[in-house]
């Protein structure tokens, strides 16, 4: 039906209605919405090819997303059939989950590089227990946390949808646990200028200032 760049759509997540701890992507175009099908990383032929199947043999409404190194497959579904409203737009408060992700992976790279692989694995198990605790969306096991680590926060559409209240607990646990595994806050610099990938980084100095844990990292 569609292929389509990331500027011509819109991403928010839903809530699953099936499982109230996990966030369903939407994309939205020309007043349409869209659930994600499958993911297919850099290989666009085979994304091509199953949106091909779905729009010509199967008769799906469906779009073909094309991102740097990212293809993904999106079928049409209506909202109210998933009984839910959206919570979180990407256009509004996504930002401030992408300096936090910016955040989270410069410390993980730096306790990486610096203290070496089996610190970054003890630091991912005590970072794993802790968002488990506090009933983190994409925290269900240790490969699912390690994709976090690993995804582009600038573009991708697995965003982890935690709101405010869950990043201010998740700045002050970073902070804890990088002060422990270093016995200072040597992190902070590296950490803060990695924002400056990101286009709205004034903004979430702005809100790291005015706030308790954010505090932590000026």
């Amino acid at each position: 039906m569609f292929i389509l760049k990331r500027q011509d759509v819109e991403i928010i997540n839903v809530q699953n209605p099936q499982n109230k701890d996990q966030q369903i992507p939407i994309l939205q175009y020309q007043g349409q919405t869209f659930r994600l099908l499958n993911m297919f990383g850099d290989n666009r032929d085979e994304a091509l090819a199953l949106w091909r199947d779905l729009t010509d043999n199967k008769g799906k409404a469906c779009v073909l997303l094309e991102e740097p190194q990212r293809f993904s497959v999106w079928g049409r579904v209506k909202l109210d059939q998933l009984h839910t409203a959206p919570s979180q737009s990407s256009s509004s408060g996504t930002h401030l989950v992408q300096g936090c992700l910016l955040i989270l992976q410069a410390v993980y790279l730096e306790i990486e590089d610096i203290l070496g692989v089996r610190q970054a694995g003890s630091f991912k198990q005590d970072l794993l227990k802790f968002m488990q605790q506090g009933k983190f969306a994409q925290s269900e096991t240790i490969s699912v946390l390690e994709e976090v680590l690993s995804i582009n926060p600038l573009n991708s559409v697995q965003i982890p949808n935690w709101d405010e209240s869950k990043l201010q607990l998740l700045l002050g646990e970073i902070h804890r646990l990088a002060s422990s595994y270093f016995g200072n806050n040597s992190f902070v610099d590296s950490a803060i200028e990695a924002l400056n990938e990101l286009p709205e980084a004034g903004s979430v100095s702005t809100w790291l200032a005015k706030t308790p844990k954010g505090k932590l990292w000026q």
